[in-house]
């Protein structure tokens, strides 16, 4: 007969399992039909090329991750305006970028895109490869709506329950936007899209970004294996 221990180790086996399974499911409901902009966050043009042609090399998530993205999720379904899960998309250079939008927040009259991420810590200020995100929403939104919309930002939530007030379980950060602003960054997402395009159609490498990324990147290894111009040293 099975010990407590021992039948609570299966419980939380099979809990996993089951994460893992839902998650996966998930993920082939995902739209396959654009290219996420949450590929182009951290603004590496290589990251997003080495996704599409070589899939196979991103290693299975590792359990407590897998859990993390759980969590996640279910806080992305919740919504919290009338404009959730907002679905943007337009066709960059013959390629069809896209995502979904978590809210959309009207006030006072003006239009704000809010993501929500789930973290350990509340940053002290938004971190860059959200805003990047969130201004890659901007700009879509622009292109499928021919409207600008007035601010971007993030929704940071940790999920501790505690009775200390000076413990900070949430946080928005929010950037206004000028027309210029965002007119200004479609030319970025435009010069990226099509540095992807033309390394895709010739099949070479594109440049990296170097940044604090690199050493999270699933295709760090490849990066540093195919290129010649790729230093250690160099990371920022």
């Amino acid at each position: 007969m099975l010990t407590d221990d021992e039948i609570s180790l299966l419980v939380n086996k099979k809990f996993r399992e089951g994460v893992r399974k839902w998650m996966q499911a998930e993920g082939e409901k995902r739209e396959k039909n654009y290219l996420h902009v949450s590929s182009f966050e951290y603004k590496c043009v290589r990251k997003v090329w080495y996704e599409l042609k070589y899939a196979d090399r991103v290693p299975d998530v590792e359990d407590t991750a897998l859990l993390r993205m759980w969590i996640g999720t279910k806080l992305h379904e919740t919504p919290i305006t009338d404009n959730h899960e907002f679905r943007v998309e337009a066709d960059i250079h013959g390629m069809h970028i896209g995502g979904r939008i978590d809210e959309i927040f009207e006030i006072d009259g003006h239009k704000y895109i809010i993501d929500k991420k789930f973290v350990k810590i509340i940053p002290s200020q938004p971190n860059d490869h959200y805003m990047t995100q969130v201004m890659y929403y901007a700009v879509l939104y622009y292109l499928m709506t021919g409207e600008f919309v007035d601010g971007v930002g993030i929704h940071y939530f940790v999920p501790v329950m505690t009775y200390d007030a000076s413990v900070v379980t949430e946080k928005t950060y929010v950037r206004q936007l000028t027309q210029e602003d965002i007119l200004s960054f479609k030319e970025f997402v435009e010069d990226q899209v099509l540095q992807l395009k033309t390394s895709l159609e010739k099949d070479t490498l594109p440049p990296p970004t170097r940044t604090w990324y690199c050493q999270y990147c699933p295709f760090s290894a490849s990066c540093v294996n195919d290129s010649v111009d790729y230093v250690e040293g160099d990371k920022k």
